[in-house]
């Protein structure tokens, strides 16, 4: 069973090959927010050395609006193309210890936090202020920043999530559907569109 994992909710995003749940070969890319294109090289090497995948796996985040929908989009299309079965895993999920937080900017003086004991979410991603969020880590529990470091949160480590190791979360498949934490902001235009001629 060969399986194909995306990931790119943060700034540095990778893709795996995992064959009966044995690590294969990854690559990892720059995923900053707003560009992204280096995941189809990454992907584009990932899918010759696979040949034909079995399962795709794509990470949902939370994370940046553009990788989680380019990255959903190219699992979409991969997992078309193969007709192979397409399925998501939380990148919360994709971090390799016991137990850990995973915290980020959620932006508007606002920060996200999350608890992962076990290869569980065992509390959800909640939106807070970051002096409420500070009081939610407990001692000596790693806190990963998966989008780059935190002000105010000095002993977090700035790891992103791996595509290996969502590849391997199989009881956490579920919907590949992006998760966003708050409704994306709009801007309201200053004028009317031109009328066409």
């Amino acid at each position: 069973m060969k399986t194909l994992a995306i990931e790119s909710s943060g700034p540095l995003g990778s893709i795996a090959v995992v064959e009966d749940g044995h690590p294969g070969v990854s690559w990892e890319f720059d995923s900053p927010r707003g560009r992204g294109g280096e995941i189809f090289p990454a992907l584009e090497a990932a899918v010759a050395r696979i040949g034909r995948a079995d399962i795709v796996v794509v990470g949902t985040g939370p994370g940046g609006y553009n990788g989680l929908r380019m990255s959903a989009a190219a699992a979409w299309g991969v997992a078309t193309a193969h007709g192979a079965r397409l399925f998501g895993v939380p990148s919360l999920l994709g971090h390799d210890a016991p137990d850990y937080f995973v915290a980020g900017d959620a932006r508007g003086g606002r920060w996200f936090v999350a608890r992962i004991t076990g290869g569980r979410i065992v509390a959800a991603p909640e939106l807070m202020d970051p002096d409420a969020a500070l009081a939610t880590l407990a001692p000596g529990v790693p806190v990963f920043c998966p989008g780059g470091p935190l002000a105010g949160l000095p002993g977090a480590l700035f790891v992103a999530p791996k595509a290996e190791i969502l590849a391997r979360r199989t009881d956490a498949f579920g919907e590949p559907s992006p998760c966003y934490l708050k409704p994306p902001h709009i801007t309201v235009p200053r004028g009317a569109c031109p009328a066409s001629k």
